[in-house]
This record gives C-alpha cells, structure tokens and sequence, in this order.
C-alpha cells in the first residue's frame, strides 16, 4: 500500500517533505513524492477569490501523477470552497484526497505565524482526509482525526491520531467504501 503526495501549484518543498515523513509515521507505508501540477484555471471562482476544491480534486485524478499508488492526497495553497460552504480544508474521494494549507497558516487569522501549529495542522487535515480514502467517516470523538473541522478551532482541538474506533478500519483494512 503507498500513497503519493502531489503539489498543485506552488508549494514549499520544505512542507511536503514534512508531510511525506509525518504521514509516512501514521500510515506505516511508504509515502512518495509526485511532481506539481498546474491548479486548473477553470477551478477559479473569481467572484469568491476561492478555486472549486471539487474541480481541483478532479484535476489531480486525471493528472496521470497517481498511477501505481493506492492513494493519493494534493496539497494546495489555494483557498477552498464547495457549493453551499465558505470554505473547505480538504475533500476525499474513493482513493484522492486534497488539502489546502490556506486557512492552516496563523497570518490568515492576524496572529503571527508559528510553524509548529502550521505543520501540526497540515498533519491533521492530511489524515483526516486520507482516512476518508480508507472509507472512514466523520467520527462522534472530539478528539479523534476523523472528527469533522468547520473551523480552524476544531482542528487544533483534535489530535492526528485515529480513535481506537477508527484506527483498526485503517489499518486492518476493514474500511467500507460508501
């Protein structure tokens, strides 16, 4: 089982190396790193200055990036949104997933910019969105990675670990696909 990590736009080397060691750590596989991709101009909205997180998913699962991994996540810096919300941190689908570090970043809020809670974050969000490929749903546990995050104070609430609920569907494979 691998997933491969791939950039959609720029994005700082440093950060996806952190993300490839960190998620590496939780999944117990190996974790590889693809080449950027180009976010796709037809995502953008420019009435909400935000790109289509659907549309930006749906460019990473054609990108050609992904053959021969079980998993993939894009990591973005582009500001997220789905129809009927302001905002996402990331989206899943069967086997793809996509995070933005956007809103991870404390200037986003006017605080100053601390990179532990930035890389803390960016963990948390990328779990949580990998396990939703392993056909995990939002989990009742606060504290659990697979709790759902509508604001940046309930990530920082949860840990990057799965739930002792959680966790076995992982890593037994157990997961149902919805």
């Amino acid at each position: 089982m691998s997933i491969i990590l791939v950039p959609i736009g720029k994005i700082d080397p440093g950060e996806m190396r952190m993300l490839q060691g960190s998620l590496k750590t939780v999944f117990s596989r190996n974790v590889a790193m693809g080449k950027e991709i180009p976010l796709p101009a037809t995502a953008w909205n420019a009435g909400r200055s935000q790109y289509d997180a659907e549309m930006v998913l749906e460019s990473l699962s054609f990108s050609g990036e992904i053959a021969g991994c079980d998993r993939a996540l894009g990591v973005t810096d582009a500001d997220l949104y789905l129809p009927g919300m302001n905002f996402v941190f990331g989206i899943a689908g069967r086997r793809n997933a996509l995070i933005s570090l956007h809103r991870l970043r404390q200037p986003f809020y006017n605080l100053p910019e601390d990179t532990g809670v930035f890389r803390r974050r960016a963990v948390v969000e990328a779990v949580h969105e990998l396990g939703h490929t392993f056909g995990l749903a939002h989990c009742e546990d606060s504290r659990c990675v697979m709790c759902f995050s509508n604001t940046i104070a309930e990530t920082d609430r949860k840990g990057p670990a799965f739930c002792a609920t959680c966790r076995p569907r992982v890593f037994a494979g157990e997961a149902e696909w919805w």
